[in-house]
C-alpha cells in the first residue's frame, strides 16, 4: 500500500499530460496501489514517465496495454473493482529550481553557519572566561541578527 500523500506528492514533479487525473484516482484507491522501483513483468503495472504513461492491466486472461489517459482511467476503474494490487513505477524528474532560489538558499545556509560558529565562539569564550572574545563574538552575532531583521523588511524583500 502506498500513502495517499506520497501519491499526491508526485504532482509536484513534471508530469505527462493527463497524469494528474490518474494520480488523483490512484490516491482514492491507495490501499490497492504498491510502489515499485523496478519494472515488473506479469503483474498489473502502471508506468508514469516524463513523456507519457503506459498501463499493463490483465483483462480476461490477457494483458491489455493502454497509454492514453482516458483509456488508462477506464482500465483502472474496472481493475480496482476486482480488489487486486496495482504496481506503480514512477520515473519523473523534479521540477527545476530557479537559480535565484538556489542562491537564496545558499545565502541562508551560509548565514546560519556563521551564526552557529559565533554561538560556539561565545560558548568557548565563556568557558575560558575571555571577556574580550565574548564581547567581540556577541557583537558580531547581534550585528548578523540585526542584518537579518533589516533584510526581512518588506521594502528590501520586494524591491526590484
Amino acid at each position: 500500500m502506498i500513502a495517499k500523500e506520497e501519491l499526491l506528492l508526485l504532482k509536484t514533479k513534471i508530469l505527462p499530460q493527463g497524469a494528474d487525473t490518474v494520480l488523483d484516482f490512484l490516491a482514492s484507491r491507495n490501499q490497492q496501489v504498491e510502489r515499485t522501483h523496478i519494472v515488473l513483468e506479469n503483474v498489473p503495472l502502471l508506468i508514469i514517465g516524463r513523456h507519457g504513461m503506459i498501463a499493463r492491466i490483465p483483462v480476461s486472461g490477457s494483458v491489455h496495454k493502454v497509454s492514453k489517459p482516458d483509456e488508462i482511467l477506464h482500465q483502472l476503474r474496472s481493475f480496482f473493482s476486482r480488489q487486486e494490487t496495482l504496481y506503480l513505477f514512477v520515473n519523473l524528474p523534479d521540477l527545476p529550481v530557479p537559480t535565484e532560489v538556489t542562491e537564496l538558499l545558499k545565502e541562508v545556509q551560509d548565514r546560519d553557519a556563521q551564526k552557529e560558529a559565533l554561538r560556539q565562539e561565545i560558548d568557548n569564550a565563556l568557558s575560558i572566561r575571555d571577556k574580550d572574545a565574548f564581547i567581540r563574538a556577541t557583537n558580531a552575532l547581534n550585528q548578523l541578527l540585526g542584518e537579518r531583521r533589516i533584510s526581512n523588511s518588506p521594502s528590501r524583500r520586494f524591491s526590484v
